[in-house]
């Protein structure tokens, strides 16, 4: 829904989604809920010092172009507006992929995820000291038990610069209590574990959209969630001799100075389509060379392989805050 014209009377253009559009179909179209955004709102033009007074600062805002409504769901209300019963916030949680955790860290010096598509990919690839690496993660179950260990974490928190520290508690109605993972369902499934990494299994999803967007719905009560982490508030409370050596361990595995929230561990997996075929790579994706470097600088292994850049997005219910995290499927040609 969008506004077509806001400079005199309002007049709005509503339309279904695709998604929208087959429930309809179904008869299964019912409005149980709704959401606002404000996507094409830029704040920082508010103009305080405005020359012709006060009530001219958010004229620049109001007379901004607003979209006229489409049906690409995917591509919609990434920035979701939320009610909060209270005005003395001073901040708001946002989400960040965590880079600090050994086994939650991307490829060295980039922000994305390699995805390895299919067991011969992953042999190739693979050496001792490729498993001491990080960023690289089996699209198949059960290739090395250290693998297995790996995961996408995405952290909850306040940027505060320590004030409110990182041993404050969130306030309950900042917390995340869901999670939407979105991904492309002809690419990767979700898999998940609980918190240390162990008994990875795959989580159903909710819908599948037309333009093969898989959603998945998850909990706080999950066992992929983990937080807030009280477990280190708990060690900081527990360790008052040593509290500033423990502070500085747990600081070095956060991407955040104030109170934290949850964290949501992924290990996504790669789809049978892709396991089995490089049809998907021909039509989406890219020929290139992948070279694994090591801590040494030397190179490990190298070859040319096609590729798949793909998005996993996960966007909080309870602030609507999303993320994108990069990833990139590489199988061997």
């Amino acid at each position: 829904m969008a506004f077509l014209d806001n400079s005199g009377d309002i007049i709005l253009d509503a339309v279904l989604t695709d998604a929208g559009r087959q429930r309809m179909a179904r008869g299964e179209f019912k409005i149980v809920k709704y959401a606002l955004s404000d996507e094409e709102i830029n704040y920082k033009l508010f103009n305080s010092t405005h020359p012709s007074g006060s009530a001219f600062s958010d004229l620049q805002i109001m007379q901004t172009p607003i979209l006229e409504a489409f049906t690409n769901n995917t591509s919609l209300m990434k920035t979701k507006l939320v009610s909060i019963n209270r005005n003395n916030l001073l901040y708001m949680p946002i989400f960040r992929s965590n880079t600090k955790r050994n086994v939650s860290k991307p490829v060295e010096n980039t922000d994305s995820f390699r995805i390895f598509a299919d067991q011969n990919t992953s042999d190739h690839f693979t050496s001792t000291d490729i498993e001491a690496l990080t960023g690289y993660h089996y699209g198949t179950v059960g290739t090395v038990n250290n693998q297995l260990k790996r995961m996408i974490s995405v952290d909850q928190g306040l940027e505060t610069s320590g004030n409110p520290p990182i041993t404050s508690d969130m306030p309950d109605d900042l917390i995340e209590t869901a999670f939407l993972i979105r991904m492309d369902h002809r690419l990767l499934r979700f898999y998940a574990s609980d918190g240390d990494g162990a008994n990875i299994g795959q989580r159903a999803n909710s819908f599948v959209d037309d333009d093969a967007i898989a959603t998945y719905y998850i909990s706080n009560t999950d066992a992929c969630v983990t937080g807030p982490r009280d477990l280190y508030r708990d060690q900081l409370n527990n360790d008052l001799s040593a509290r500033p050596n423990t502070l500085t361990i747990v600081k070095d595995k956060e991407m955040f100075d104030g109170p934290l929230g949850p964290r949501l561990n992924l290990a996504p997996k790669t789809s049978i389509q892709v396991q089995q075929s490089s049809a998907l790579f021909d039509e989406l994706g890219n020929n290139g060379t992948e070279v694994i470097t090591g801590a040494s600088g030397a190179s490990l292994a190298s070859g040319t392989y096609k590729f798949i850049d793909t998005l996993v997005n996960v966007v909080g219910v309870t602030t609507g805050y999303s993320i994108d995290i990069p990833v990139r499927i590489i199988k061997k040609n």
